[in-house]
């Protein structure tokens, strides 16, 4: 296991090396997107006990995933250049087992959910005057790392993606399951039932002891390991010619 930790850990600094900006364009994105919808979700915690709006679901779970990516040319090229197969065809002419390539995903996903939810959330914090009055930063850690239990969540068929199916089949799943969760979200906020109320309200009662918040992290993370598994099995018999 030391030694498939070492060679994940090559793999990823060799990924860092070969695309140097890859941090600053997500960073540069994340703080976009920070400020596009600070208005939206500091007005939905000054007014969180008499309405909700569907749309702050939508986009919450929208985001969810993408606080697992990093914005780097492979991301970029996967639809026209078949990035991802592109990349298993190279580490399958080195001798770098398998193993490593998953574990490095996973610290890949690791690190952007770190930086990415740093920085969205951290500026969400810092815009939103009603939301530093309506929680406090424990509740509201509490609230990030719930969503970060999501974004989890949602990336174990992405990781399944990159590695079993082809640039045009990755984008046509993504765009799929960015509609039902999304969807999903909005329809339940129509019906009377928020996740973005649910996951505020229990964040501002228990704080990081918060059972939705650690739930979320070990069902997210759980499933995440669990179809990188999967994944695993089932990638040693692609065909990526």
């Amino acid at each position: 296991m030391q030694q498939v930790i070492h060679n994940a850990l090559k793999i990823v600094k060799k990924d860092f090396a070969s695309d140097k900006l890859q941090i600053l364009w997500t960073m540069l994105f994340m703080v976009y997107m920070g400020f596009a919808t600070s208005v939206i979700i500091d007005n939905q915690f000054e007014h969180l006990d008499e309405y909700i709006n569907p749309f702050t679901d939508f986009m919450l779970v929208f985001y969810a995933p993408l606080l697992g990516f990093l914005f780097s040319r492979r991301s970029f090229r996967y639809l026209n250049e078949d990035s991802y197969t592109r990349m298993l065809y190279f580490y399958r002419s080195i001798p770098v087992p398998a193993s490593a390539i998953f574990v490095s995903r996973l610290m890949n996903s690791l690190i952007a959910f770190t930086i990415n939810g740093i920085v969205l959330f951290g500026i969400v914090y810092a815009i939103g005057n009603h939301i530093r009055d309506a929680i406090d930063i424990p509740s509201y850690i509490a609230f990030v790392l719930t969503w970060i239990g999501i974004g989890f969540l949602i990336t174990g068929p992405y990781i399944y993606w990159e590695n079993m199916c082809s640039g045009k089949a990755y984008f046509r799943n993504s765009l799929l399951v960015m509609v039902l969760t999304a969807g999903s979200a909005v329809l339940l906020s129509l019906l009377g039932y928020s996740i973005f109320e649910f996951v505020a309200k229990a964040a501002m009662k228990w704080g990081l002891l918060s059972p939705v918040m650690w739930g979320s992290l070990i069902v997210g993370l759980g499933a995440m390991l669990l179809m990188s598994k999967f994944t695993y099995a089932r990638q040693q018999t692609r065909d990526l010619s």
